[in-house]
């Protein structure tokens, strides 16, 4: 069985609860996946004089850099976890006010977050968390 036989991330997630032998194909699957995050994005406008400038549709004249405010929401456990989303519907399900998000590769997400708990649709009956070693794990596909 591959990825390609199995394109619905939301199939996925329900296989590998019942069969833990599908998590490899989660996973492969996650890095081929494009994800939503609650997050901001602002430009550096000067390096030697840090000021952020929130993002528009075009990065500022003169930015120098990008910095990703990424919203931490609470686990089951009480620790802090970033939440992600597979789909735009599932994240509006999700908030209870308006909140800007980002789009990115699941693997881009996985790599900008190493240490991190993750939880992919919080609140849905899609949710799975990722702890830190799922996450090297993923890596380990990618490399």
């Amino acid at each position: 069985m591959s990825v390609e036989t199995i394109a619905d991330l939301e199939k996925l997630i329900r296989l590998d609860r019942q069969d833990a032998s599908y998590a490899k194909l989660l996973y492969e699957a996650l890095l081929d996946t494009d994800v939503y995050i609650l997050a901001s994005t602002e430009y550096v406008s000067n390096s030697n004089a840090p000021e952020l400038v929130a993002a528009n549709e075009d990065r500022p004249p003169g930015a120098e850099d990008t910095h990703l405010a990424i919203t931490l929401w609470e686990d089951q456990e009480g620790n802090a976890a970033i939440p992600f989303f597979s789909s735009i519907d599932i994240l509006q399900d999700a908030i209870f006010k308006e909140e800007t998000y980002v789009r990115l590769n699941a693997g881009e997400l996985f790599e900008l977050t190493q240490g991190t708990n993750l939880v992919l649709n919080p609140v849905s009956e899609y949710s799975r968390s990722f702890s830190p070693e799922d996450v090297q794990d993923i890596l380990k596909l990618m490399h």
